[in-house]
């Protein structure tokens, strides 16, 4: 359940938005139902969705199942479209405070239908195809979701905590050495949590720290991840000698481990990996050599720096802990990744985030 706060700044950003489209296109849209239950379609994720909403078409109202995202992050929308198959009845459409024309774009491609504060609009179903884009952000949109969570060492603490939920209610020391930031940017970050209501503080004199939604957080943190602390992982990139290498590499001797792609694969199965992501500890000089890999700046192997503790966070062997294979597939948008990015959140992720909810 989200916060109180958060819900109203949501609700108002879908009566904006709906407001936004009438005035824009003279099409009429209500609010048939809040936090629906949805008993025969599935589910969004992990959770409910966020509003069922029926737009007037060129002939008769259409139901939409409408999930409302409070920031408007060029990577919200690969969430977004993994939470519902592009093919499912109700249609989902996503209810943002701004859509670019690039974001626009991007959406048309992956068939996600949206809305926005500002009057931009898209949807293609059969009968009703209807497309607004390149409209002015307004300056007064009703974000309720700031915080600091968008900065590098931030993202790096919430990373800890997401992986390691006891951590919660550890000395922010300890959080430091895990997250591997300096001891003064922990307290900022947990009283912003705080702030925000994701974590709260429980029994009288005991001072016990909670989680309140690690879904949220999780969301929230796999927005962020590739615009705020990925680019600051020191990318660089290879090309490996064949496309059966990894198969015969072991990362565990250089301190480095699979993400991505072949972590999923490793995981699930599900996708053979193409491009193929590593984090590493040190310089993977010692690695280059051994797999024969050369430096080619269109390769399909990408290297990165390790940004957490590795001796503190749990993972599988030779693999990133499963939240970052996940992140690192959400932020592809790409159809199968997406699928089997949902597989991990399945089957590894969400039962450990149900333990601490």
């Amino acid at each position: 359940m989200k916060h109180g706060e958060t819900r109203h700044h949501e609700l108002e950003l879908l009566d904006r938005a709906l407001e936004a489209l009438r005035l824009q296109t003279g099409l009429a849209g209500r609010v048939v139902e809040t936090q629906p239950r949805l008993r025969k379609e599935p589910k969004l994720g992990p959770r409910e969705p966020d509003a069922l909403i029926e737009i007037q078409g060129h002939q008769r109202p259409v139901t939409f199942v409408a999930e409302i995202k409070l920031v408007d992050r060029f990577e919200t929308i690969a969430q977004v479209r993994a939470l519902r198959p592009p093919g499912a009845r109700p249609p989902l459409i996503l209810i943002a405070p701004y859509i670019t024309a690039e974001t626009a774009q991007r959406c048309r491609g992956m068939r996600l239908f949206f809305l926005d504060a500002a009057g931009n609009a898209y949807i293609d179903l059969p009968g009703f195809y209807l497309l607004v884009v390149g409209k002015k952000r307004a300056a007064d949109l009703p974000l309720g979701d700031r915080g600091r969570i968008n900065n590098a060492a931030a993202l790096k603490v919430v990373f800890a905590l997401l992986c390691r939920p006891d951590l919660v209610n550890g000395t922010y020391r300890q959080m430091a050495e895990t997250a591997r930031v300096a001891l003064g940017t922990v307290g900022p970050a947990i009283k912003d949590l705080e702030a925000r209501k994701h974590i709260a503080t429980f029994g009288a004199g005991t001072g016990k720290r909670r989680l309140l939604d690690p879904d949220r957080l999780l969301e929230e943190w796999v927005g962020f991840y590739p615009a705020a602390l990925r680019p600051k992982l020191n990318s660089r990139r290879f090309r490996g000698p064949n496309t059966n290498w990894p198969e015969r590499c072991t990362l565990g001797e250089y301190e480095a481990y699979w993400g991505g792609e072949f972590a999923a694969y490793r995981l699930t199965g599900y996708l053979r990996p193409e491009p193929v992501t590593i984090y590493i500890q040190r310089r993977p000089t010692r690695l280059m050599a051994d797999c024969r890999l050369r430096a080619d700046v269109r390769g399909d192997v990408e290297i990165l720096d390790v940004f957490w503790n590795p001796e503190k966070i749990p993972h599988a062997p030779d693999l990133v802990p499963t939240i970052l294979a996940y992140a690192d597939l959400m932020r592809t948008a790409e159809g199968r990744n997406l699928e089997a990015a949902k597989l991990i959140y399945d089957e590894h992720i969400a039962p450990a985030l149900r333990r601490t909810a």
